[in-house]
C-alpha cells in the first residue's frame, strides 16, 4: 500500500468525502434565515418549520432549540471528521500531523459524537411524529454509532481497511443531511412543497436521500474492491428503507 493511501481510502472514497463536506454550503440560506429571522426553514410560512414545545426526558424544550443545537453538533462533528480524513490522506505525514490525528480521535469519540447523538435522537424521537420520517431520521444516528463502533473494532485489530471503511460509512451517513437538503430544494424547484400541511417534512425527501446515500456508499466500496466486505451496513440501511416503505404509511409529497 502506498504512503498516500494511509487510511486505506480509495481516491473515489476520498473524493466523495470532500464532495459531501463541501455540500454543507447548502445550509448557508437556512443558517442566514435563522440568524436574521430566528426561524428554521424557508422565508415563507409554507416552508417554515413550526416552533413547537416538546418534552425531552421530561424537560420542556422548543423544537427550534433542538434544531439549533443539532445543527451545531452535526457541523462540528463533520468538520472534525473531515480534518481526520485530510490528515490521514497525505503523501507524507509529519510527526505533528500524526500526533494531532491521534489527539483529535478521542475528542470525536468522547465529546463530539455523544453530543451529536443526544441532539439527533432527541430531534428525531421528540419532534418528528409521522411514522416514515420518524423511523428514517432515527435510524441515521443509530447507524452512525454502529459505524464508529465498527471503526473502533478495526483500530483494535490493527485492520486499517475496516477502520477506514467504517469511518467512511459514518461520515457519509452524517453528511446525508446536505443530501437531504438538496433533495428538498429539488422538490421546491419542481413546484412541490418540502413541508406537509401538518408542518412535517414530506416523506419523499428521506426516501430519496437514503437511496442517494446508499448509491454513494456502494460506489465508494466498489472503487476500492471492498464492496463484499462491507455488505452488512448497506443491507441494514437498505432493509430499513424497504421495510419502512412496505409496512409504514407514507406519501411522496406528504407526511401522513
Amino acid at each position: 500500500m502506498s504512503a498516500k493511501q494511509t487510511l486505506a481510502l480509495s481516491k473515489t472514497q476520498f473524493g466523495l468525502v470532500c464532495a459531501a463536506f463541501i455540500a454543507n454550503l447548502v445550509f448557508i440560506p437556512s443558517i442566514s434565515t435563522h440568524l436574521m429571522q430566528g426561524t428554521w426553514g424557508g422565508h415563507s410560512v409554507m416552508t417554515r418549520l413550526p416552533n413547537s414545545l416538546v418534552s425531552v426526558l421530561g424537560f420542556p424544550v422548543y423544537s427550534y432549540t433542538l434544531i439549533t443545537w443539532h445543527a451545531a453538533a452535526a457541523l462540528s462533528l463533520a468538520a472534525a471528521m473531515f480534518v481526520q480524513f485530510v490528515l490521514a490522506h497525505r503523501t507524507e505525514r509529519s510527526d505533528r500531523a500524526v500526533a494531532f490525528h491521534k489527539a483529535l480521535g478521542p475528542v470525536v469519540l468522547c465529546t463530539l459524537l455523544p453530543v451529536f447523538l443526544l441532539f439527533a435522537l432527541a430531534l428525531s424521537l421528540c419532534v418528528i411524529h409521522t411514522p416514515f420520517n420518524h423511523v428514517m431520521f432515527t435510524v441515521l444516528p443509530l447507524m452512525i454509532f454502529y459505524a464508529i463502533f465498527r471503526a473502533l473494532i478495526g483500530l483494535w485489530r490493527g485492520d486499517r481497511e475496516l477502520h477506514a471503511d467504517s469511518m467512511f460509512l459514518a461520515f457519509m451517513l452524517l453528511e446525508s443531511a446536505p443530501v437531504y437538503r438538496i433533495v428538498m430544494f429539488a422538490f421546491l424547484s419542481f413546484g412541490g412543497a418540502p413541508l406537509a400541511p401538518n408542518g412535517e417534512p414530506v416523506d419523499g425527501g428521506a426516501a430519496i436521500r437514503t437511496v442517494i446515500v446508499l448509491a454513494m456508499l456502494t460506489l465508494g466500496y466498489w472503487s476500492c474492491g471492498r464492496l463484499r466486505r462491507n455488505w452488512l451496513p448497506l443491507v441494514l440501511l437498505g432493509s430499513v428503507l424497504v421495510l419502512s416503505l412496505t409496512f409504514l404509511p407514507w406519501s411522496l409529497t406528504g407526511a401522513p
